[in-house]
């Protein structure tokens, strides 16, 4: 087996470091000053270096566990914790604030692939399509946990919010069964290489109701100054939709839009 990355990191750390001793030696040489210097230098260095190389590095390689394979250990969830059990919802709220932190910065990677995708092959984004579809996927799940809560919101809050989303699918079986067959239907289009962007966006970024109100973006909650208000411009919309079946009856089926 070959040497490992580190391993030839500190190889070419070691060998630059000897490089750069040579260089001093061969410049100190024939004066006095100079000389006295590299060696009071040195004097210092080799013992660090000796502890380095020799004990610390190899106790590193030893035992280094690859950053990425890195679990954070996992506390009791909310729907664990007792009604009077203070210190069991403090552990699951810091946790589901650390949860929400991690699935931001995860949405941010993944806009950005998307923006360098895009950048890349402009004008033509087929190639962005696999990326696209990562992307939106991801916000429309981190949408359904987190989105609407605001920024006041606790993991009570995320926990209610999957309790009624989890009622309502029970109740709209029809619903659910329609949306599975969506889509399945896109994504065996999306294999066979056709990508219809506008089953995800009907429109235009700032056509998307969940863009018409602050702070504009993707990975954040709305604020906790608007309370619980419609994401529509109109506040009466669905009240409308409720009352008049023909108002907007085309919404969400159709789009003038396409990404390419």
């Amino acid at each position: 087996m070959g040497e490992s990355l580190v391993e030839q990191r500190q190889a070419d750390d070691k060998a630059s470091w000897d490089a750069y001793w040579k260089v001093r030696d061969l410049d100190s040489r024939g004066s006095i000053y100079p000389r006295f210097r590299y060696y009071a230098h040195k004097a210092f260095d080799a013992p660090a270096t000796w502890l380095r190389e020799k004990i610390v590095e190899p106790l590193n390689n030893k035992n280094r566990l690859p950053y990425y394979h890195r679990q954070l250990t996992r506390v009791p969830e909310i729907d664990e914790c007792g009604v009077n059990d203070k210190a069991c919802f403090y552990e699951a709220n810091e946790q589901y604030r650390l949860d929400k932190m991690v699935d931001g910065f995860i949405l941010q990677t993944l806009r950005q692939r998307v923006d360098r995708c895009m950048l890349y092959n402009n004008p033509d984004h087929s190639p962005c399509a696999k990326v696209i579809e990562d992307m939106e996927e991801n916000e429309l799940n981190f949408f359904i946990k987190y989105g609407e809560l605001g920024g006041e919101s606790d993991v009570r809050d995320a926990y209610m919010k999957q309790k009624h989303r989890m009622i309502w699918e029970r109740r709209h079986p029809e619903i659910m069964e329609e949306r599975s067959s969506k889509l399945a239907d896109h994504k065996e289009k999306l294999a066979n290489g056709e990508f219809d962007y506008s089953f995800w966006k009907k429109g235009m970024f700032y056509q998307d109701k969940k863009n018409y109100e602050p702070p504009y973006e993707f990975y954040m909650s709305k604020s906790p100054l608007e309370g619980d208000k419609p994401l529509s411009k109109d506040w009466q919309y669905y009240k409308k939709v409720s009352q008049d079946p023909e108002f907007d009856k085309e919404q969400g089926k159709k789009s003038d839009f396409r990404l390419f």
